[in-house]
């Protein structure tokens, strides 16, 4: 086992996402630390045994698992303004050149070591590869100085490639050495010119844990927050997220697998688990209001590869919601791990381990709950053992039931309005507690799939 050491010397990370400038990029994607050793390569006119090492290193079967602090930014972020510079592409003097809109966004990580790790023998190319990485000043951007240099005793990695797992990284293929160059030729006569995005790869995040939490049978997926349009009433989460389903199905190309569409081939809803679409509230801190910043989606644990992509390539397009009445909004994906001070947009503010749960969309009952059943130190009976190990969830210990949320923001239960189906059906806030922390996202009761029963840890900063 071999890696790349990487060492922010500052301590600092300036580094945008591809699709969104004002978000940082962590950890860094291995496609960004490839680009800077091609750039030292380059610069330093390295010869063809330089040439040859890069080569092998892109065609590499396997990406590199990563060693990094975890993608939660549990550093000190810092917000993030839009700053007007100057342009580069102009032969005027900086003076009198027009100024554009830049944001820099800033990330200080509590460890600043990031550690790229392959098992494959470096075949004879380690000693060259030494002589790249000792030539790389910066890694994306300037104003991020690293050390970088090759490591035999790297340790294990935090994040590794899996085709389930919910954070997508760029990774160098083979071929990117040789696009790299011809986009810098391009770049001569028309600056505009970018690499392309090139192989994206999914990770998942390595628990700690010695043994594995309970996890419900819903994955952290897609998280979109609203850019621009009217302020839509909390209440009628069921109209947003009908259309956000809609505007999905709209985008995809036929046919549409039944986990996207809810609906089996005879047009029938879906018995077991598909899509579930969640409102995002502001919620849980002192000045909460409960307005909706924006909306997620969770797939099933166990849907395909083939699924997940084709389902990306319909999310790419979607911008945007046409809100009836209450005009357009404009959407913006956020990504897992995105460095972002408003929690309630993080997808791991959903997905922490933790043995408390409470709703911020009541839970909608097929069952009726009994009274001496529910509250302190009760554990709710047959109808929440159901509830939770249907979704994968063990039986909880205590449960609580009341017309308003644990968390502060949140409109009552009885203000909600769920679909016509469920218009007669009990609907109340909940308070679970577990005997051992659950891995979420929770989404529990008849209303799981279409914003009703949304939990988030409670008692967590």
């Amino acid at each position: 086992m071999w890696a790349f050491e990487v060492e922010y010397l500052t301590g600092r990370v300036f580094a945008a996402t591809y699709h969104d400038r004002r978000t940082v990029e962590w950890p860094p994607h291995p496609a960004k630390l490839f680009s800077a050793l091609v750039a030292a390569y380059e610069e330093c006119d390295m010869g063809g045994e330089a040439r040859a090492a890069l080569e092998w290193l892109e065609a590499l079967p396997d990406p590199p698992g990563i060693y990094a602090q975890p993608p939660d930014h549990s550093g000190l972020v810092r917000d993030v303004h839009e700053v007007f510079v100057p342009v580069n592409d102009s032969n005027q003097l900086p003076e009198r050149r027009i100024r554009r809109g830049r944001y820099f966004p800033t990330f200080a990580p509590s460890d600043p070591i990031v550690w790229y790790i392959w098992h494959e023998d470096p075949d004879g190319h380690a000693a060259v590869l030494q002589r790249i990485a000792e030539n790389v000043t910066y890694l994306g951007d300037s104003m991020s100085p690293v050390r970088v240099r090759v490591s035999y005793s790297p340790p294990e990695p935090t994040l590794v490639p899996d085709p389930a797992g919910t954070f997508r990284l760029r990774t160098p293929g083979k071929g990117r050495l040789k696009h790299l160059e011809e986009v810098h030729e391009l770049r001569k006569k028309n600056t505009i010119r970018q690499p392309s995005v090139g192989r994206m790869t999914s990770y998942r995040s390595v628990s700690k844990n010695p043994e594995p939490l309970p996890t419900s049978i819903f994955r952290s997926a897609y998280v979109y927050r609203l850019m621009k349009g009217t302020d839509f009433p909390t209440e009628n989460v069921a109209k947003l997220v009908g259309t956000v389903r809609k505007a999905i199905l709209d985008l995809y190309p036929e046919p549409i697998p039944e986990v996207i569409s809810g609906h089996d081939q005879l047009s029938e809803p879906l018995k077991k688990p598909h899509i579930a679409i969640t409102p995002l509230l502001d919620a849980g801190h002192r000045y909460a209001d409960g307005h909706v910043m924006g909306f997620a989606l969770w797939l099933p644990q166990d849907v395909s590869l083939d699924v997940i992509l084709s389902l990306e390539t319909a999310l790419a397009k979607l911008d945007s919601l046409k809100m009836g009445r209450l005009g357009r909004w404009d959407v913006q994906y956020v990504p897992p791990g995105t460095t972002i001070r408003t929690r309630g947009l993080r997808s791991d503010t959903y997905t922490r381990d933790h043995d408390i749960w409470g709703s911020v969309t009541p839970v909608i009952f097929g069952k009726y709950p009994k009274r001496t059943q529910i509250g302190p130190g009760k554990d709710g009976g047959k109808v929440f053992a159901e509830l939770c190990e249907r979704v994968g969830l063990p039986r909880p210990n205590e449960v609580r039931l009341g017309s308003v949320s644990a968390f502060n923001g949140v409109p009552k239960a009885s203000e909600f309005i769920p679909p016509e189906k469920f218009a007669t059906r009990l609907r109340s806030h909940v308070w679970l507690r577990f005997d051992t922390p659950v891995h979420g996202p929770v989404l529990i009761g008849a209303g799981q799939f279409v914003g009703f029963g949304f939990c988030r840890p409670w008692g967590l900063s």
